[in-house]
């Protein structure tokens, strides 16, 4: 990490960074400045891209090091978003993209190293999940907070699953990180446990509040159809 710090100059240039990214892509796809398939064409080659090179650069080892950290998981749903705008694929890419990469961005720390691809790859879900939800490429159904805290429980599991049978620590469900995150502050194993989720959902749910679909008034027949009797 070197002379980085959290929060220091660096990091609030790439938190900056990812934010306007977010914004302006948003527009863009809004606006249909950029047609669409170019847009999601680039959002799965930055995703892909920057998961395969993980595998090429990174030491894995089985079972504690594995590609099965919810943003490994993420990153690749969101692929499958941008490919075919499947809902379900898109709510797991906003709901849990955001609340996984968002934790990971403010807390750089709990990664195993800090480096500008560590940034661009947790980036990237932010990026891919506001241009398919805040710019229409795909946007929620009513529902989809449920679905995709359903789906969210689903991975944690099976990833439960396996850390239990090899002794892993995947998604932090048998310890907490070593640095501080939210889960510093929700007390020991297992009782952390407890109150994550709920916090998990509480997210899901801010979340959903700016981004749910909105109800139009129902247009009436009734005039139109005096109009023509009359």
């Amino acid at each position: 990490m070197g002379s980085h710090q959290i929060y220091g100059l660096s990091h609030l240039l790439w938190l900056t960074g990812i934010t306007a990214t977010s914004i302006v892509l948003s527009l863009i796809c809004r606006r249909n400045s950029i047609p669409q398939p170019y847009v999601r064409a680039a959002l799965i080659c930055l995703l892909a891209g920057g998961e395969l090179m993980r595998y090429y650069t990174d030491w894995f080892r089985f079972p504690d090091l594995l590609p099965l950290n919810l943003c490994n998981i993420t990153a690749w749903v969101a692929v499958i978003a941008c490919l075919t705008l499947s809902p379900l694929a898109v709510e797991f890419t906003y709901f849990a993209g955001f609340v996984g990469a968002g934790m990971a961005l403010l807390t750089p720390d709990m990664g195993s190293a800090w480096h500008a691809r560590f940034f661009v790859n947790h980036g990237a879900i932010i990026v891919a999940g506001s241009a398919l939800v805040y710019g229409r490429l795909a946007p929620l159904r009513p529902g989809a907070v449920w679905r995709a805290f359903g789906s969210f429980l689903v991975y944690c599991g099976l990833v439960g699953l396996f850390d239990w049978r090899y002794g892993a620590n995947y998604a932090y469900l048998r310890t907490k990180p070593g640095t501080g995150s939210v889960l510093s502050l929700l007390g020991p194993w297992p009782f952390y446990l407890l109150w994550a989720f709920p916090v998990a959902l509480t997210l899901f749910w801010l979340l959903w509040l700016p981004a749910r679909p909105r109800r139009t008034p129902e247009r009436t027949e009734k005039p139109q159809v005096a109009a023509l009797i009359g």
